[in-house]
């Protein structure tokens, strides 16, 4: 940020003085000089707005938090957030999701990853990765190395602010709770858009995105060769309306239309207009997180064959920390995904998750954790119901120990378990193991 931009309130008010007097005395111009056409008036009055969006970051706007001076770490301008993590050091007693003879094995996962930042000029540029390093000690097949990338750049202007940001995946880790093969697949997401601080305290961003889903050409699952049925991209165009109802709390209206075209099977191919709506609540908040709700109308494009939807979706992930160092957190997700069934081309996926943790005594905490989705699937031409409906519960527990700021120690028991009308799609597992993790 500018020097202008760390001022205390007396110089915004001669800076809105200053900007008032300047109205008034291109107004008087315009009027007084008879031979100004009012195009030229007109070009006038734009140019001077265009300055003054285009100004450095002006004294008016709330000061933010630099993640560059707050970064842990330090390399000359560019400062750093690394962490390492070891997840699941343990058992996990159904590798592979079957519903009977289920095969245990001992697994690990360590994930370095680190978060970066570079000032440049009144520009901001972000970078954040991990590298998942999976192991299993007898199902080798099942071991994999995934990763992923997201770098983004702003240019904060006075009351404009360009950004652009690119993202790429490489994983194996599954995609959700219906396809249970380790399947690899890539994706990447461009985004490019611009937020405009329209008053002051509301914002406008328009922004447009492409994402895409590729899986491997020896991604299969039950005799299904998934690119065939789930390679495809989107194409987005989003405009988003922030109001700043509080310093912690933030208003949010936004519509989406979406363009979904799928690679090699297009009567997949669909058209998506969404509206949400909720709050976005800071991490100082006594509630902190987000909490959207919204519509979806999803309909068939030229060409594609599939039932339409029109419904409601949600996402919910907050958190709440009591006086007597009780953590509780809510997430709450509703949504439509698409399915590797031929038969069933999408699913409504709703599903909620809750955890409590509670400091015992010292560094010592205990948590406990459960949750439910429900996958209600929808047949090629209409909805099918009490015929095909998914069920996944998830429950479990662990102790921790705080070693440090951002270091931890834990161990946690998770059980899975899958009903469905095809008892081919049922399962059970319990995962068992340790967790560390250490920021830098």
């Amino acid at each position: 940020m500018s020097a202008a931009g760390r001022g205390g309130g007396s110089s915004t008010t001669l800076m809105g003085a200053s900007t008032a007097s300047r109205w008034m005395r291109m107004g008087m111009a315009c009027s007084r000089r008879r031979r100004l056409s009012k195009y030229s008036c007109g070009a006038l009055v734009g140019s001077q707005l265009m300055i003054m969006l285009l100004a450095p970051v002006a004294q008016a706007q709330e000061e933010e938090e630099d993640p560059v001076a707050s970064a842990p770490v330090h390399l000359g301008p560019v400062g750093l957030a690394p962490t390492i993590g070891i997840s699941n050091l343990g058992v996990d007693t159904n590798v592979f999701h079957r519903p009977s003879e289920s095969d245990s094995d001992f697994t690990a996962t360590l994930t370095p990853a680190t978060e970066a930042w570079l000032h440049t000029g009144d520009g901001l540029l972000s970078v954040n990765g991990n590298v998942e390093l999976v192991y299993f000690a007898q199902f080798k097949g099942e071991r994999s190395v995934n990763g992923f990338g997201e770098t983004r750049y702003e240019y904060r202007f006075n009351k404009l602010r360009p950004f652009a940001s690119f993202s790429a995946l490489s994983t194996r880790a599954r995609p959700g709770y219906e396809i249970d093969a380790r399947a690899r697949r890539s994706g990447n997401e461009v985004t490019a858009g611009v937020e405009l601080q329209a008053l002051s305290r509301t914002s406008v961003e328009l922004s447009a995105r492409r994402r895409t889903v590729d899986f491997a050409g020896d991604a299969v699952f039950l005799d299904t060769r998934l690119e065939e049925v789930l390679n495809r991209s989107l194409d987005g165009v989003d405009l988003a309306i922030r109001h700043r109802l509080t310093p912690l709390t933030t208003l949010l209206v936004s519509t989406s239309g979406e363009r979904e075209r799928f690679d090699l099977n297009t009567i997949r191919n669909t058209d998506s207009f969404r509206f949400t709506t909720g709050f976005e609540l800071s991490q100082f908040a006594l509630i902190r997180g987000r909490a959207l709700v919204g519509y979806r109308r999803l309909t068939s494009a030229a060409g594609g064959e599939l039932p339409g939807f029109s419904g409601m979706t949600a996402d919910i992930d907050v958190a709440y920390t009591a006086p007597t160092n009780t953590r509780v957190t809510l997430g709450v997700t509703s949504d439509v995904e698409y399915s590797f069934e031929i038969e069933y081309p999408y699913y409504v996926q709703t599903g909620w998750t809750t955890s409590v943790t509670q400091r015992v005594t010292g560094p010592w905490d205990v948590v406990l954790f459960g949750g439910r989705d429900r996958l209600g699937y929808r047949g090629e031409t209409e909805l099918l119901p009490g015929q095909r409906v998914d069920l996944v519960d998830h429950v479990g527990g662990g102790v921790g120990y705080q070693l440090g700021q951002d270091t931890r120690l834990g161990f946690n028991v998770l059980s899975y378990h899958r009903r469905s009308d095809l008892p081919s799609r049922g399962y059970s597992v319990i995962r068992s193991g340790l967790s560390v993790t250490y920021g830098f």
